[in-house]
């Protein structure tokens, strides 16, 4: 199958997109905690970003059917940018903690651009070709962004933590460049039929009350809210509990990318093709729940290795598959709507999880792997429990001998 060409430049604009928001992942905790921020604080700066994107989402896509993906996204890019560099500026301001939470809203107000890249994506495509779209495009970027941003944020974090917040803006500004000069506007028509305003999040209780998707929206959010819980709150975890610096954290979460970059491309198709969506997302989520409950006995460096691997394969697998069961379980023109609510599901996660997590972190670091793994050990018993005969037509075909 030929590669669309006009994909190329919104794989750029990812990409870099991407990129830039890794370096200032496993930077925050640091870079706050230097002027005495506690666990909490920390915690309420990191879901800041989510609430505010939580909020401008939906302002943003509508803003794009009307006037365009490429105006709202340069809007969001020029946002992140400003943010970036408040954020290395805030080292030299008075109080700058108070502007470190400026930043970080400036960043989530505007924070529009995967859903506007994933509207141009589906403005360029054939339906029956968004979701493998949607995968290689943000997958890979995704994969390598994170992989490549942390490792710069090991050794740029060295010289100080605002340099990394510069490079971070460097970045953001390498991609408004490529929108400006090398991503040509779509045509797209104004959907009457999406959900506007707050019906973007609360459509979810529509689905809720589909009974073949109650139990598998309940596993999604089950699954998500403690990956955003172990995303947001590792450094943290790995400052207070083995002495990491920005460097050791940020290289062991590129060594975690790079983890999931093998099981993307060598293990996770080969592996879902022999067992099935329902079985495959039932070991995943099992695997997950190890990983993450390991984490809680994690007191020298070495054990976070069977953390990486437990965890990143869990989590790689368990994910596709069931957005894969959840599609097929879904009535056939609410599809997309599905997607759009685990979306929402996931936004949601990611405001309360580092919120809670900041409180986790003040009781205890070990909490984190207690708390977590349960979620996870939850999420699959209830996957334990979905009705065999929704998951029927996503297994493998098997012989009668078997």
């Amino acid at each position: 199958m030929p590669v669309n060409r006009r994909l190329i430049p919104i794989f750029i604009v990812v990409f870099v997109d991407i990129l830039g928001f890794s370096i200032i992942l496993p930077l925050l905790p640091y870079y706050a905690g230097q002027f005495g921020a506690s666990p909490q604080t920390i915690g309420l700066l990191i879901a800041t970003y989510s609430l505010c994107q939580f909020i401008a989402a939906p302002i943003l896509g509508s803003w794009s059917d009307r006037r365009g993906r490429r105006p709202v996204l340069l809007y969001s890019q020029i946002g992140s940018c400003l943010g970036f560099i408040l954020l290395g500026v805030a080292l030299h301001l008075p109080n700058p903690v108070f502007w470190l939470f400026v930043a970080r809203a400036i960043d989530g107000f505007s924070g529009g651009n995967l859903t506007v890249a994933q509207a141009y994506i589906s403005d360029i495509t054939r339906p029956e070709e968004r979701a493998r779209t949607f995968g290689m495009i943000i997958g890979v970027s995704f994969g390598l962004g994170f992989m490549l941003g942390t490792t710069l944020n090991a050794f740029l974090s060295e010289f100080g933590y605002d340099i990394p917040a510069y490079a971070a803006a460097i970045f953001s500004f390498s991609s408004i460049m490529a929108t400006t000069f090398l991503l040509p506007e779509t045509e797209h028509h104004t959907d009457e039929e999406r959900p506007r305003g707050l019906a973007v999040y609360t459509r979810v209780f529509d689905y809720l009350a589909l009974p073949e998707l109650r139990r598998l929206l309940m596993v999604f959010f089950l699954m998500v809210l403690p990956f955003a819980l172990y995303v947001t709150m590792f450094a943290l975890f790995a400052e207070r509990q083995l002495d990491f610096t920005a460097k050791q954290t940020s290289l062991f979460l590129a060594f975690v990318g790079f983890l999931g970059i093998i099981w993307q491309g060598a293990v996770i198709g080969p592996f879902v093709k022999r067992f099935g969506d329902y079985r495959a997302l039932v070991v995943g989520l099992i695997s997950s729940a190890i990983g993450l409950s390991y984490v809680s006995l994690v007191d020298v460096w070495w054990k976070l290795a069977f953390v990486a691997l437990f965890f990143s394969f869990g989590h790689g697998i368990a994910r596709p598959a069931l957005t894969s069961i959840l599609t097929q379980a879904a009535p056939p023109r609410r599809r997309g709507g599905v997607i759009g609510a685990t979306t929402s599901l996931e936004s949601f996660s990611r405001i309360i999880a580092p919120a809670a997590g900041g409180w986790i972190m003040a009781q205890h670091p070990t909490w984190l792997g207690w708390i977590g793994g349960a979620l996870f050990a939850f999420s699959a018993l209830i996957a334990m429990t979905v009705n065999a005969a929704a998951s029927a037509s996503v297994e493998p075909q098997s012989s009668q001998g078997d």
